[in-house]
Order: C-alpha cells, then sequence, then structure tokens
C-alpha cells in the first residue's frame, strides 16, 4: 500500500495531483483545511487543503501508466459517460467535504438551531447559490433587528428559505376565465395519471365543468387509459392528432370551465422535441403548459426535463411520485434555481385523492423531514 499526502490551493487542484501521481485506483483516506502563511509575508494566512490519498502498489505498473487527468477535449475524444460521471462524483464527493469541514459561517455561531439547519442543508445537497442567497437574507433581517428572539429567528430562516420557491394556485384563476391546461413531461413521469385526478378532483370537488383531450397517440393503451377514468368520472373525453384537429375540438368543447389536454411522452434529450413541440402547441392560443416532473428523477435528468419540455408560457411545475422517494433536494434546487412556480404534487395512485396543492410548509417538510426534525413554517 503507497500513502502520500497532497497539499492544494483547493479540492480540484489535490484531485488533479492524487489522480497524476497515484492513478484511478487511489483512494481518498482524509481531507482537511489548514491555514498557510507565505514566507516574510505580513498579509493574513491563506487555507490549503491537503488530502491523504492510498493506492494498492500490487497493481500493474502499466495500468497507472495509462491514466491521464481528465479534461475537455479527451472528453470529446472518446471518455465513456461512466467515466465522466466518476469523476465528477468524486469531485463533487471531495468539495462536499471540504466545505463541511470549513463549517458554518462564523456570524452564525451564536444561533445553534440555525446552525443545525445549515448543515442539515449542507449535508442535503442544497446548492450553493441558493445557500448564499439564504444566508445573506438571514443577514439582513439580523441587521434590521428582526433576529431578536432566536425562536422566532428560526422560524424566520425557514421562511426566508422556502421564499425561494415560487407556489402557484391553479384553481384559482378558473374563476376569472375559462382554462385550457396542458401536460408535458417524459414517458413514464404520470401525466396521464396526473390528468385523471385533476380532472375527477375538477369535476367533483371543485364543481367545474371540465373536459379531456388527448394528445397522445403515440403509446399503446395510453387513450384507452385516459378513456377508463373518463368513464368513470362520466367525463367528455376526446382525440386529437394535430394542432388543426386539436383546435376544431377546443372549439367544439368551447363552454366548458376546463379543459385538460394530455399530451404523448417524449424523451427530453431529442433534439427534434423542440420544434415538434412548438409545432404541435406553440403560440397556439389560450394554452397554459404544465411540465410534469417525477421525483425519483436525478437532478440532472430533471434539467433535461426542464430544458427539453420547455413551452412558453410554462405556467408551473407539476412533481409526481413523492412517495416513492426519500430526497427531494434536485426538485428543490430547480424550482428554486430556474424560479419555476410549483403547482401540484402527487403522492400515490388513488384518484383523486393522492394530488395536493403545493406550498412551502410541504414542500419544507420534504426537504428537511430525512435529516431534520424541525417545525415547518407555513
Amino acid at each position: 500500500m503507497k500513502l502520500k499526502t497532497f497539499v492544494a490551493r483547493d479540492p480540484q487542484e489535490a484531485l488533479a495531483q492524487v489522480k497524476r501521481e497515484l492513478g484511478p485506483e487511489a483512494v481518498i483516506l482524509s481531507t482537511q483545511t489548514r491555514p498557510h502563511h507565505s514566507s516574510g509575508s505580513r498579509r493574513p494566512a491563506t487555507r490549503q487543503v491537503e488530502v491523504t490519498a492510498a493506492v494498492d502498489q500490487r497493481m500493474a505498473p502499466e495500468a497507472l501508466s495509462e491514466f491521464q487527468d481528465w479534461s475537455l477535449d479527451q472528453a470529446d475524444s472518446g471518455s465513456s459517460p461512466a467515466q465522466l460521471r466518476e469523476e465528477l462524483q468524486e469531485l463533487k464527493a471531495l468539495v462536499k467535504q471540504w466545505l463541511w469541514e470549513h463549517g458554518p459561517p462564523a456570524w452564525l455561531a451564536p444561533y445553534k438551531d440555525l446552525n443545525r439547519l445549515f448543515q442539515a442543508l449542507l449535508r442535503a445537497g442544497v446548492h450553493e447559490q441558493i445557500m448564499s442567497r439564504w444566508l445573506e437574507n438571514i443577514r439582513v433581517c439580523l441587521k434590521n433587528g428582526k433576529g431578536e428572539s432566536r425562536n422566532n429567528f428560526k422560524e424566520l430562516a425557514l421562511q426566508q428559505l422556502m421564499q425561494e420557491v415560487v407556489v402557484v394556485d391553479p384553481w384559482k384563476t378558473i374563476a376569472k376565465r375559462r382554462r385550457r391546461w396542458t401536460f408535458l413531461g417524459a414517458t413514464g413521469v404520470g401525466k396521464t395519471t396526473t390528468v385523471a385526478k385533476l380532472a375527477i378532483q375538477a369535476a367533483y370537488v371543485k364543481k367545474i365543468q371540465v373536459g379531456l383531450i388527448s394528445l397522445d397517440s403515440v403509446r399503446p393503451g395510453a387513450q384507452d387509459h385516459l378513456a377508463a377514468y373518463a368513464r368513470i368520472g362520466e367525463l367528455p373525453l376526446f382525440t386529437a392528432h394535430t394542432r388543426n384537429e386539436l383546435a376544431e375540438t377546443l372549439e367544439k368543447i368551447d363552454e366548458l370551465d376546463l379543459i385538460l389536454i394530455d399530451t404523448p411522452g417524449r424523451n427530453p434529450c431529442d433534439p427534434a422535441l423542440p420544434l415538434e413541440l412548438f409545432q404541435l402547441l406553440g403560440d397556439f392560443p389560450g394554452l397554459e403548459h404544465h411540465l410534469v416532473v417525477s421525483a425519483t428523477a436525478t437532478e440532472g435528468n430533471l434539467v433535461d426535463a426542464i430544458q427539453g419540455f420547455h413551452l412558453e408560457p410554462l405556467a408551473s411545475c407539476i412533481v409526481t411520485k413523492l412517495d416513492e422517494v426519500r430526497d427531494i433536494v434536485g426538485v428543490f434546487n430547480q424550482l428554486c434555481s430556474r424560479r419555476l412556480p410549483f403547482s401540484f404534487l402527487t403522492t400515490g395512485q388513488r384518484i383523486p385523492e393522492d394530488v395536493e396543492l403545493a406550498s412551502r410548509r410541504r414542500l419544507a417538510g420534504l426537504l428537511l423531514k430525512p435529516r431534520y426534525s424541525q417545525r415547518i413554517p407555513r
């Protein structure tokens, strides 16, 4: 076993040194930061990263010699996606450990509960930009005297965090004028079931005249699936395949208060998707587009879905399958970073019970419950 310690300015540089000298099989044993004083300088000490790594010397030397530092050019010239993901995960783990050892800012020291919240969010993986804005808002509150009561300030801090998320109530808009909602998303995220839940809830709870249109002629049985729910709820269901057929159908049932339009599931990474969506629904008067995403998706897949199905005007995001996950930090990060309105969430297969309006209180509970016991603000 070969053991060596590396010192660098930041985690990225340290990881590069480890890989260059010990190879891809090296294991990170410890990471710590330490002050660094320049020789003969009166400047304040800077901080360096010290990484201890080890590698099994029994590994064939030729295996080590084949390793090269990762670069963008090499990625373009044949590095596999699996290799790139592995490199990224290692780097993220090292950076996370480095940030964790730095701990919360010193000015948070008097607020123990706030320190616990900071650590919980850091462990959860909340984006650094979101954390920075949140901390700055807290500093402003402290400066303005809103944190005089520490118990009250604990609540205020959670409220400040949840203000990062835009929450909307689409039901309230129906009272003002008739609405036509489309549901966009990747295959398997639960669009058809979500449409059925909202349709039954609209008809029997909200007492709204509602109709259904299916544009999904791609997935076998998709229209039959929606037709079964329509029969149970005694709701009108129509099918359309083209933009012209959709326009004709909408004109035919224009007197209904709410029309829900189910669209085919597609691969968000398909380069042809943006043009096809625009040709079918783009600039269509009166339509409001709702993006349906699954809480089980990785954050990278969520980014792909948001980019691939972005069709103006994007009215809101609906998050499904919350009952199947323990961690929703990816959803939280994307809702905050993109200021994407959050409208509904679903938690099971029951119709219409397992759909509810989004709220900041609910989202905070889902984000922090696995790691932090705390009363969540409304």
